[in-house]
């Protein structure tokens, strides 16, 4: 048995020196014996990927901007609403000459031409949603009218960017911030899983948080605490920063959410939103989600505004006043670092006026994954035979129930009719579950279809994503009614369900479900059974791939020549005279005909291990019945890139024999 370091879940650079050499023999059986080489098929041919597509990759940014009152003395000039605190003396003279507007509205403004550009003149896809906060989170964009959270950036949000400076409030609400922006972003992953979620794992979602200070206030339901946070030990527990809110019974100035007397803005909250954004990831397969920290403090402008900014920036027990604004930004530091580490992102400071009035959001990472298509995996099902102890036998229907237990006592199930008793579960997908209550033969499962049933009045059977599943089956197993693969990690759901494997885990490259020292992906592809030990039989009948790059195009299509060799044929049974058995549902197969499916997916060379793949799917006809009747006379059986469609449009090629290469049993050579 060969091995190279390749995964199944094939990915090959680009690079210009390798392009026309590489190959791929995976995990791969002994090769086959030299003897009695004429029930052996080799299937060859290309298959190109899809030129890639910019927009297909969407990059979604949530700017968190801080507004509170404290913003016109970091980066002014600003107005508060219903106060004058912005229009004192002291915070007028912090005001740089000729500065007309603040630095983070600038920078703002930049930062959405910017995508602008990317959108209008390279094919992106970024959208924006801007969330200002300060004792709450208000006037967000867009509006949130129709529920979309994301908006592309158009020529009208710089109008709305600039009325930011003249909305100040007065708190600086963290945890209300971080609360809105998880949402935002957990709702659209919500909501794309439901429309569109093979887009989850080319997303990229990002968080920039960008404040003057320290969260304010902070509430703690414990007043009796014997030692409090400081800026030297900034992970206890903050004492209430203004007593009167923490504990009184009602405010004019309420946070929504916050109730009197309890924990508010404290570090482990803070964190417990970060963790959880981060964890969306994994939980939704999602490309990418990070936060990024922005730090506008100004210590010599705080200095300079005096004992009126000491409300706003803190006073902090056992540190000299004077030294008030130093402690205020470490503090801010301290936590807006551990925001990035955890968020995976980048934290930037900027400590005085000129720093702050050349402010850039720019530099962040905001790339999308898009990137060139490459072969994700390629494997050959066959659908006339299964893998026996000594040599396949025959499966006629292709179900996954050899014909001889089709035909046993115990099942009694038709070998030419995947679904015997009609209830849109097939066959072998009972079979395997018998353990859970399904018969395959004249039992209308509940849980499938019956037109008869007052739950499933008039039901029929389709399968919207061609994955070898129905809708029931799909709804059973909970399986995505419109993803081949809904765990993302190369096979199809079907095949998985159809040997009883777990379609929701991305597994198969990991596990060996039998023991036999061959990962379950192996099996499959060579045409194994993964849950029987089944070694012998998979070095000497399993099927072999060699793959190589055979041309980049222009467009960044990948051509792949790709070869299967040691595909051993059965001689299988009529199935046209309807007289000798139940009406079968593979009609017009004449005696000798095997059919084998060819499953390809390719994903953006970015995140082939954990994109769902845009699968394509192609079929061959051939015949064997010994000792006069073997086609094609030759070994090889060959497709072009043209004979590769979608699989929701061959879910059935038995009906559609057309679709296939080779000698179809009722339509001739191809």
């Amino acid at each position: 048995m060969r091995r190279i370091t390749a995964s199944p879940l094939w990915v090959t650079g680009l690079l210009a020196a390798t392009l026309l050499s590489c190959s791929d023999t995976l995990l791969e059986p002994k090769a086959q014996e030299k003897t009695n080489l004429d029930d052996r098929l080799t299937l060859t041919g290309r298959v190109c990927t899809r030129p890639p597509n910019p927009s297909g990759f969407p990059v979604k940014v949530v700017v968190v901007v801080d507004e509170s009152g404290s913003m016109c003395v970091s980066d002014p000039p600003g107005s508060q609403e219903g106060s004058g605190f912005c229009e004192r003396a002291e915070v007028q003279a912090i005001i740089p000459p000729g500065v007309t507007e603040p630095a983070r509205v600038r920078a703002l403004k930049k930062l959405v031409k910017q995508f602008r550009d990317i959108n209008d003149n390279r094919g992106g896809n970024i959208t924006v949603s801007v969330a200002p906060f300060e004792t709450n989170v208000k006037n967000v964009w867009p509006a949130n009218v129709t529920g979309d959270r994301f908006a592309k950036p158009d020529a009208n949000i710089d109008s709305y960017i600039s009325g930011l400076q003249s909305q100040l409030g007065k708190g600086t609400d963290y945890q209300g911030a971080l609360s809105y922006a998880y949402g935002v972003i957990a709702s659209d992953i919500e909501k794309t899983s439901v429309s569109n979620p093979e887009l989850l794992p080319r997303t990229r979602y990002v968080v920039v948080f960008l404040t003057d200070g320290t969260p304010y206030p902070r509430c703690s339901a414990n007043d009796n605490l014997t030692a409090y946070a400081s800026p030297d030990s900034p992970d206890l527990t903050w004492r209430d920063s203004l007593t009167s809110f923490c504990n009184a019974t009602s405010t004019t100035d309420a946070i929504t959410g916050f109730e009197v007397g309890t924990d508010r803005n404290q570090n482990y909250q803070l964190f417990s939103y970060v963790r959880r954004l981060m964890e969306l990831k994994d939980q939704y397969n999602v490309g990418d989600v990070r936060m990024h920290t922005v730090l506008l403090f100004n210590e010599e402008a705080v200095r300079a505004c005096g004992p009126i900014c000491q409300d706003i920036y803190g006073t902090y027990p056992g540190v000299p006043e004077a030294q008030y604004p130093q402690a205020a930004k470490k503090i801010a530091s301290w936590l807006l670092k551990r925001f990035a580490d955890m968020g995976n992102g980048v934290y930037q400071e900027f400590n005085d006026t000129a720093e702050i009035s050349n402010l850039g959001l720019g530099a962040l990472d905001y790339s999308s994954f898009a990137s060139p298509n490459v072969m994700k995996t390629l494997f050959v099902e066959s659908l006339s035979s299964a893998p026996g102890v000594d040599k396949r036998v025959l499966d006629s229907d292709g179900d996954g129930v050899p014909d001889d237990l089709d035909n046993s006592v115990e099942l009694k199930t038709n070998p030419f009719n995947t679904d015997s008793d009609g209830d849109c579960l097939d066959d072998g997908f009972e079979w395997r579950r018998w353990d859970q209550g399904f018969r395959p033969a004249n039992d209308l499962d509940a849980r499938g279809c019956n037109p008869a049933s007052p739950l499933t009045p008039k039901c029929s059977c389709s399968d919207t994503d061609g994955d070898s599943l129905s809708q029931f089956a799909e709804q059973y197993l909970k399986t995505r009614e419109g993803i081949v693969d809904s765990d993302g990690d190369g096979a199809p759901d079907g095949l998985e369900a159809k040997w009883g494997l777990n379609p929701l885990q991305p597994t198969v490259a990991g596990l060996d479900t039998d023991g036999d020292g061959i990962p379950d992906d192996a099996e499959l592809r060579a045409g194994s059974d993964p849950t029987r030990r089944d070694r012998a039989f998979y070095e000497r009948f399993g099927y072999q791939y060699e793959t190589k790059i055979a041309e980049v195009r222009p467009d960044q299509s990948i051509c792949y020549d790709f070869t299967v060799t040691n595909l051993q044929l059965v001689t299988t049974q009529d199935s046209t005279d309807e007289s000798k058995k139940p009406k079968p549902s593979r009609p017009g197969v004449k005696q000798g005909f095997n059919l084998f499916k060819v499953w390809f997916a390719e994903a953006p060379e970015s995140g082939v291990a954990t994109d769902y793949g845009v699968w394509h799917t192609a079929c061959a006809w051939a015949q064997y019945a010994p000792p006069s009747i073997r086609v094609p006379l030759g070994p090889e059986l060959a497709f072009e890139s043209s004979d590769f469609r979608e699989p929701r449009q061959m879910t059935d090629p038995w009906k559609d024999q057309g679709q296939c290469v080779g000698v179809t049993p009722t339509q001739g050579s191809k």
